[in-house]
């Protein structure tokens, strides 16, 4: 017997996830074009210690938050059969991965990026609840 979770989009699901995809790419100019100040006044970050080791780490960092906008774009605007599924694995995948580097780094830097990102957390698990919920009444009453 196979199951599958089969979630329908609801145009506001694809409506919020182009918009983060938006917000990435925004992440992204910020993190590249923006590098030394995000570093310095955004992250707190010393660069007087290996000052290009952090600078090629966060604009690595910041080349990927292009690659994340685009195919959330893409994703919210002609694949959204999948959109619900990515409101639950963008969490997931940061609060994992956070775990796992806290375990071998603790970060004395300001992290002005944390309040933006645990917004942009929970309007990923509250849209992905929202779906269920969604589907759920469109069940009943279809």
């Amino acid at each position: 017997m196979k199951s599958t979770m089969n979630l329908d989009c609801p145009k506001f699901a694809w409506i919020i996830l182009t918009c983060l995809g938006c917000l990435d790419l925004i992440r992204g100019f910020i993190h590249t074009f923006l590098l030394e100040y995000a570093a310095e006044f955004m992250m707190g970050l010393d660069l007087a210690v290996a000052r290009d080791d952090q600078l090629l780490l966060l604009g690595t960092f910041g080349s990927s938050n292009y690659i994340i906008g685009c195919m959330l774009i893409l994703i919210g605007l002609k694949a959204r059969n999948i959109a619900p599924y990515v409101f639950l694995i963008i969490p997931v995948s940061y609060i994992l991965g956070g775990q796992l580097i806290s375990r071998v780094a603790t970060s004395t830097a300001r992290l002005g990026g944390v309040p933006m990102m645990t917004i942009y957390i929970l309007v990923c698990i509250g849209t992905f609840v929202a779906i269920l919920i969604w589907n759920q009444l469109n069940k009943k009453n279809g």
